[in-house]
C-alpha cells in the first residue's frame, strides 16, 4: 500500500530533507511544491533514485499568491493526500513588504499561506491523515499586538514578525485540529539547521552565519529524517514538536480567546475557504 504526501517548500532546505526521507521509505509517493522548476525536477530525480517503484513529481506554487495556493489544492485532491507538509519560508531584514494579497511577505509565507492551504485540505482528508508545518514551535514568543496591529503594519520588526507568525500558526493549526479531530496536526520547531536559510539577507549577515551553520547546524537531511519520524508517529489531535522530534508539553502560548480571535481575523483576510 502506498501513501501520498504533498510537501510545500520541498525544493529547498528542511522541506527537501523531509521529501527525501519520505521517499526513502519506499511506500510514499511524494509530490513537492515550490517555485523553482529546475530544483523541483532535480529533487524528483533524487527521490526516484531512492524509491524507483514510486512515482514522484513536482508541481509549481507561489505562496506569495494565495490564488496559486488555491490552485495547488485544486490540482491535488485532498482525499488522495495522506500527508501534507508545509515548510515554505524566508529570512530577511526587510520591513513590512506587502504581497499582491495585501499581506506582509513573511507573514504570508510563514502563516497565512499555510493556514489557507491546511484549511482547504483538512475537512476532505481521510481519518488519520497528517498536517505537519515546520517553523518555530516552542521557540517564538507571544505576539503582543494581536488586537491593535494584527497585520504588523505599524509595529513591524524582525522579532515581531517571527513571534506573530509562530503565535498565529500555533493557534491556527490548533483550531484546524479541533475542527477535524480525526486528523493528526502538528507545528514543529526544527532547531539550528545548515540550509540556505537567510539567502535573501545581506552579505555582511550571511558571511558569519554560514560557518556557524556548518559547524553547529544539523544537516537538512538529518533534520528531515527527525521531522519525518515525528510526523509519522503523531497521535490524532494537535501537537507541538521540538527539534528532536519529541512532543513539547505545555508549549501553547495562546489562550482560547486569543486562538478564536486569531482565526476570526485571519478568515477576514483570506479568500473564501
Amino acid at each position: 500500500m502506498s501513501f501520498r504526501a504533498l510537501v510545500v517548500g520541498g525544493t529547498s532546505g528542511i522541506g527537501h530533507g523531509i521529501a527525501l526521507a519520505l521517499a526513502k521509505r519506499g511506500d510514499v509517493q511524494v509530490t513537492i511544491a515550490g517555485r523553482s522548476v529546475a530544483r523541483g525536477h532535480e529533487i524528483v530525480e533524487q527521490m526516484s533514485a531512492l524509491s524507483p517503484s514510486q512515482t514522484h513529481r513536482f508541481v509549481s506554487v507561489d505562496a506569495f499568491d494565495l490564488q496559486s495556493v488555491r490552485k495547488l489544492a485544486i490540482q491535488n485532491d485532498p482525499k488522495d493526500i495522506d500527508i501534507l507538509v508545509m515548510t515554505q519560508g524566508m529570512a530577511t531584514i526587510q520591513g513590512y513588504t506587502p504581497t499582491r494579497d495585501g499581506l506582509d511577505q513573511k507573514l504570508q509565507l510563514h502563516y497565512f499561506s499555510r493556514f489557507f492551504l491546511a484549511s482547504l485540505f483538512a475537512k476532505s482528508m481521510k481519518p488519520n491523515s497528517r498536517i505537519f508545518t515546520v517553523l518555530s514551535a516552542g521557540v517564538h514568543g507571544k505576539f503582543q499586538h494581536l488586537e491593535d496591529d494584527f497585520e504588523l503594519k505599524n509595529t513591524y520588526s524582525i522579532k515581531n514578525a517571527a513571534d506573530a507568525a509562530g503565535f498565529y500558526l500555533d493557534a491556527g493549526m490548533e483550531a484546524i485540529a479541533n475542527d477535524c479531530p480525526s486528523l493528526a496536526v502538528a507545528h514543529a520547531g526544527p532547531g539550528f539547521v545548515n540550509t540556505n536559510w537567510g539567502a535573501e539577507m545581506p552579505a555582511w549577515i550571511r558571511a558569519p552565519l554560514r560557518p556557524l551553520q556548518r559547524i553547529f547546524g544539523k544537516s537538512a537531511e538529518d533534520c528531515g529524517e527527525t521531522m519525518t519520524m515525528a510526523l509519522l508517529r503523531l497521535p490524532t489531535g494537535y501537537s507541538l514538536i521540538d527539534e528532536n522530534g519529541k512532543t513539547i508539553e505545555n508549549g501553547i502560548k495562546h489562550t482560547r480567546a486569543e486562538r478564536d480571535a486569531i482565526v476570526q481575523k485571519t478568515m477576514l483576510l483570506l479568500p473564501d475557504v
